[in-house]
């Protein structure tokens, strides 16, 4: 430790004070030079984002405690704020980040998340503090200008590209690779297979987020996979590179033959990996059997077979699913399969529904709608009984899975009076959400009841 960084870890408050001078002698720097030269908005954008980031770098070396952190995170989040909302503020000063048209709260979810990362890395090693915020600082701000500048494939559904994705990966790789050679004890091959399935899973995250949420994803996402990865031996982590290869393959392959839009295909396939990651194989069957049988609840037309579903569809898809993933590994009951299951039947069936009552306006609501339960029942169950086995409880759950999928989309249905129009707006992912998660707790509640009656 130089005798400089002594001083600052020894003088709180003089440590404080030369960061936030940093911070804003860089704003000033950067605010010049939008206003002298011809750069493009998110290059300024970027460039603050870059430094920024690389000043918090020294945050583990020179604070122990967290309030400092606190403070001036909140400190940088007020002048990023007073500046976006206040017209004023925003005509003089917002030269540096707010020229983009789009709109987006990156610049607020920055320094939350350096205060969230720096206060989960507490008390470890700083690499896992410094490896997220590379990824964060450089490769999304890569990402960006390349995408920006060289994108010729955007995503359908977001502002993201494909040649910012591959931009993204690169200097990922690099930012993960060089800091565990340099600086842990994890082997030559460890380390690249970690840069690999990290470079690519935060890519992910970068990918499916929208209006700057990346700037929370990457660096908590990615400090939890880098936690998760350094125990694992050679055979483990290739294991994990190969099922995120696997995946992003699938997406390259199935991006034109989906109605999921990029940002939303790219969403699902990291919450797919999520659900392998944290309870095994099995529960990689419901959402791939929906992702693959979605079409076939209807007939596909030109009208119902575009690409039209986005970030929100997806999290009304996955957020009960989610829970019942955290209650299973918290509890260590596989059992949760079976409720885990009914989220994603429950959906195609209410996905089902809408597609058909829209392509068949002249026909009943009720024969369309056991027509739509039935199959999402069946295209369920079925592989359930088969991962599960088919013991007499397993069949019973299957056979009670009718009636909570069919309460389900009963709920939903009533929750739409345009159900043959069907809107695709963020109140109807909502309520699709609570049917599906209310048909999943019905499903459980009489299962656990009928055993424990048994």
């Amino acid at each position: 430790m130089t005798s400089y960084v002594r001083i600052l870890v020894e003088n709180t408050w003089l440590a404080v004070a030369v960061s936030l001078a940093a911070f804003l002698l860089l704003f000033a720097a950067l605010q010049i030079y939008a206003r002298e030269s011809s750069a493009r908005p998110e290059t300024t954008r970027k460039l603050l984002h870059t430094g920024a980031g690389l000043l918090t770098l020294t945050f583990p070396f020179i604070f122990r405690d967290l309030w400092p952190v606190l403070l001036l995170t909140g400190a940088s989040a007020l002048v990023i704020a007073t500046i976006k909302f206040l017209p004023a503020a925003r005509q003089r000063f917002g030269a540096v980040a707010n020229r983009i048209k789009r709109h987006t709260l990156g610049e607020i979810y920055f320094p939350l998340s350096i205060a969230l990362l720096f206060w989960l890395t507490r008390g470890e090693h700083p690499l896992l503090y410094v490896v997220p915020m590379l990824l964060l600082t450089l490769a999304d701000a890569t990402s960006a200008l390349i995408g920006g500048r060289y994108g010729l494939t955007p995503y359908t559904g977001g502002n993201k590209s494909f040649e910012g994705s591959v931009a993204f990966v690169v200097v990922g790789f690099l930012c993960v690779h060089v800091p565990l050679l340099l600086w842990s004890n994890v082997g030559r091959m460890e380390s690249l297979l970690i840069a690999a399935a990290l470079a690519l899973l935060t890519m992910l995250l970068e990918g499916s987020a929208w209006r700057g949420l990346d700037n929370l994803f990457i660096p908590i996402g990615g400090y939890f996979l880098l936690r998760a990865y350094l125990p694992m031996d050679t055979t483990a982590l290739a294991t994990q590179l190969a099922v995120t290869s696997a995946i992003v393959l699938l997406i390259v392959l199935c991006r034109r033959r989906t109605t999921l839009e990029d940002d939303s295909l790219v969403a699902a396939a990291f919450l797919t990996y999520v659900a392998w990651a944290i309870m095994g194989w099995r529960w990689l069957i419901p959402p791939i059997v929906v992702f693959v049988a979605y079409a076939w609840v209807s007939p596909p037309t030109p009208a119902n077979s575009r690409r039209m579903h986005g970030v929100p569809a997806v999290l009304s898809i996955w957020s009960a699913a989610i829970a019942w993933l955290a209650l299973a590994r918290a509890t260590g009951r596989p059992s949760m399969l079976f409720p885990y299951s009914i989220v994603f039947g429950a959906h195609l069936a209410m996905f089902g529904m809408s597609r058909l009552a829209h392509q068949f306006p002249q026909r009943p609501l009720a024969s369309l709608f056991w027509r739509a339960v039935v199959t999402g029942w069946v295209i369920m169950m079925a592989p359930f009984v088969a991962v599960a086995g088919a013991t007499g409880p397993n069949l019973a759950a299957a056979a009670a899975g009718l009636g909570a999928i069919a309460l389900g989309t009963a709920a939903f249905v009533f929750t739409q009076p345009t159900i043959r129009n069907a809107r695709h707006d963020t109140e109807r992912w909502l309520w699709q959400a609570g049917a599906a998660s209310a048909a999943s707790v019905v499903a459980w509640a009489v299962i656990a009841a009928s055993r424990a009656l048994s």
